[in-house]
C-alpha cells in the first residue's frame, strides 16, 4: 500500500516537473516568437522606409531630368529665336558685308544650338556624342552656305567620343569655325575639294586629337593665325588654347591641316 502511495506521488510529482517545463518552453518560445515578430515587423518597416526612399530619390532624379531637358529645349528655342532675328535683320540692311557677318554670327548660334539639342535627348543629358553632333554640324553647315556636295565632299573619321557641355560648347564652335573657313576660301573659283574632320582618342591615351582638313588653296604665306584680323581663325585658336587648354599646330602642305590636340574640361565648381 505504502509502495502503491509512493508511486503515485512519484508520477505526480513527475507530472507536475514535466507540466512545468512545458510551460516554461512554451512562454520561452512565446517570447521568442514575440521578439522574432518584434524583429520581423521593424525589418519590414525598414524596408518600407528604404523602399519610400528610394522611390522618392527616383521621382527626384526624374523630375531633374525633365527640368534639364526642358533647360535644354528652351535654350535651344532661344537661341533659334535669336538666329532667326538675326536673319530678319540682314534682310532689311541690304549691305552685303554685314549680311556675311551676321550670318557668320547665326552660323556660331547654330552651332550651339545643335549642342542643346543634342543634349535635350533623354540619354544625352549630360554628355554630348561627337560623332552624330560633327555629322549633323557638317550636314547644316553645307546647307547653310548652299554648297554643292558634289563639288565639295565631306570625309570623317570620328571615333565613339561623348564630351561633357564644358567641352562640347567650345570644340563645336571649332570646328563650325573651320569647316566654314575651308567652306568659304580653300575652294575659290568653284573648284572641287575635300574637307576632312578626324576626331579620336590621341596616341598617349589621355586627351583627345581633333583634326581638320582640306585640299584647298591653303592659307597664305607668312600668315600668323594668332594675329590675324578674320574673327573665325581667331577665335578657333583662342578657343583651343585658352578655353580647352589645348595646343594648335597647322600644316600648310597640299592644303591646309588644323591639329588640336586637348583633355576634356572639368566641370567647374559654381556658387
Amino acid at each position: 500500500m505504502k509502495t502503491s502511495l509512493f508511486t503515485v506521488l512519484l508520477f505526480g510529482v513527475f507530472i507536475i516537473i514535466i507540466t512545468t517545463i512545458f510551460l516554461l518552453s512554451f512562454e520561452l518560445i512565446f517570447r521568442l516568437g514575440q521578439k522574432l515578430m518584434e524583429k520581423s515587423n521593424a525589418l519590414e518597416d525598414e524596408i518600407i522606409q528604404r523602399q519610400e526612399a528610394q522611390n522618392q530619390a527616383e521621382t527626384s532624379l526624374k523630375e531633374r531630368e525633365l527640368l534639364l531637358q526642358e533647360i535644354h529645349h528652351r535654350v535651344k528655342n532661344n537661341l533659334q529665336i535669336i538666329s532667326s532675328l538675326l536673319r530678319l535683320q540682314s534682310h532689311h540692311l541690304g549691305d552685303p558685308k554685314i549680311e556675311a557677318i551676321l550670318n557668320d554670327s547665326r552660323s556660331r548660334i547654330g552651332a550651339m544650338s545643335l549642342i542643346h539639342k543634342t543634349l535635350y535627348k533623354p540619354t544625352n543629358l549630360a554628355s554630348v556624342s561627337f560623332h552624330d553632333y560633327i555629322n549633323e554640324l557638317a550636314l547644316q553647315l553645307f546647307d547653310f552656305y548652299a554648297v554643292d556636295p558634289n563639288r565639295i565632299t565631306l570625309a570623317t573619321d570620328l571615333e565613339s567620343i561623348s564630351l561633357n557641355i564644358e567641352t562640347a560648347t567650345p570644340c563645336g564652335l571649332i570646328i563650325n569655325e573651320l569647316v566654314t573657313n575651308a567652306l568659304k576660301y580653300a575652294f575659290p573659283e568653284n573648284r572641287k575639294g575635300l574637307i576632312s574632320v578626324v576626331l579620336k582618342r590621341n596616341d598617349q591615351g589621355s586627351g583627345y586629337l581633333l583634326r581638320i582638313s582640306d585640299n584647298g588653296v591653303g592659307l597664305p604665306a607668312g600668315l600668323d593665325i594668332r594675329h590675324i584680323e578674320s574673327l573665325g581663325l581667331s577665335l578657333a585658336v583662342n578657343l583651343a588654347e585658352k578655353q580647352l587648354q589645348g595646343q594648335v599646330d597647322i600644316s600648310r602642305n597640299q592644303g591646309t591641316t588644323f591639329d588640336i590636340t586637348f583633355q576634356e574640361i572639368g566641370y567647374p565648381q559654381r556658387l
